[in-house]
């Protein structure tokens, strides 16, 4: 464990000593996406030996669970239930089957990107752009997904904390300190970088198949995840993304004043955007299998006007 574990106090500093504002101008909406590069793009291109692909995303079930207590919606408004198939018979309308599909994304299940409008830091959001911004009417007409509508294709990088500890999944609360992320950097011989996409797995996504749901922020339960204090280590890497098998933050955090330090200082201060609830499982094998842990990613949400967010199915290319 880390001997030297930051204040609340620390924490709240950190949003003023670890912040973007300004960093690309006073109007800038992207935030760490300025770090990806067109030479970025082609760094990671040049990953690509096979030419495999593995999804980054859990699959999304329309049935109720403990951490997803509004599942997905999933109306059938036409099925091929009920129409003569009898060989020779032919209906008199063309017929065909479509579905109607809702769904709150942002929580702890479906797979999704967090937009920096999605977060605010007091009446605030990132680089001082204004919460009133993000309107009950209207959504997000600040930094929302939209501004990923080319995707997001950069370096991907898996700091593979679970197997690292050689479990096949950390505990409920266990969190993940600094000198975890240098020895995954050491095991595995991959250094983040700048512009990357870094991937935490702690094997929440195995945990929850294993052990069923359970809701994180329920008394008694909770989730393997980053500690507050690897922000100044996130933040010195620079990483233009940051994702994970649930939502970042190992829970409960430690602070009473913060449920999710992680998840405020990434967003509102660095302006780095989030990848949370991934399946990093099929990943782990792929890497394991190739012996490398860095490889190109590809992220393209949904391109939904004044989003503060979308589900997602990333991809990683070997």
């Amino acid at each position: 464990m880390a001997k030297d574990l930051p204040t609340a106090s620390q924490i709240r500093e950190w949003h003023k000593t670890l912040s973007n504002w300004g960093r690309w101008g006073p109007d800038d909406e992207l935030g760490t996406m300025n770090l990806i590069t067109p030479e970025k793009r082609l760094q990671a291109l040049g990953l690509v030996e096979k030419g495999d692909t593995v999804t980054l995303a859990r699959p999304v079930v329309a049935e109720p669970s403990a951490d997803g207590p509004i599942p997905p919606q999933l109306y059938m408004v036409e099925s091929g239930e009920g129409w003569d198939s009898t060989p020779g018979k032919k209906d008199l309308v063309a017929h065909n089957a479509s579905e109607y599909v809702g769904y709150i994304y942002h929580g702890f299940v479906m797979t999704h990107v967090d937009a920096l409008s999605h977060w605010f830091d007091g009446d605030k959001m990132y680089n001082g752009h204004s919460a009133d911004a993000v309107r009950t009417k209207g959504g997000a007409t600040k930094e929302s997904i939209d501004l990923l509508k080319n995707g997001v294709v950069t370096r991907g990088v898996l700091m593979d904390i679970a197997d690292l500890k050689g479990v096949p999944y950390m505990n409920e609360g266990e969190a993940v300190f600094p000198e975890d992320l240098d020895a995954a950097e050491s095991k595995y011989n991959v250094k983040v970088q700048a512009g990357d996409l870094m991937l935490i797995r702690t094997g929440n996504w195995e945990r929850r198949q294993a052990e069923g749901p359970k809701h994180p922020m329920l008394p008694g339960n909770g989730a393997s995840g980053l500690h507050a204090a690897c922000l100044p280590w996130i933040k010195e890497r620079d990483i233009a993304m940051l994702g994970g098998d649930l939502a970042q933050d190992v829970i409960p955090s430690g602070y009473a004043e913060f449920n999710l330090p992680v998840h405020q200082v990434i967003l509102t201060a660095m302006g780095c955007w989030i990848l949370d609830n991934c399946n990093l499982e099929d990943l782990h094998k792929k890497c394991k299998s190739e012996g490398r842990w860095e490889f190109l990613v590809v992220v393209c949400p949904l391109r939904m006007a004044n989003g503060t967010g979308s589900p997602v199915n990333p991809i990683a290319i070997f």
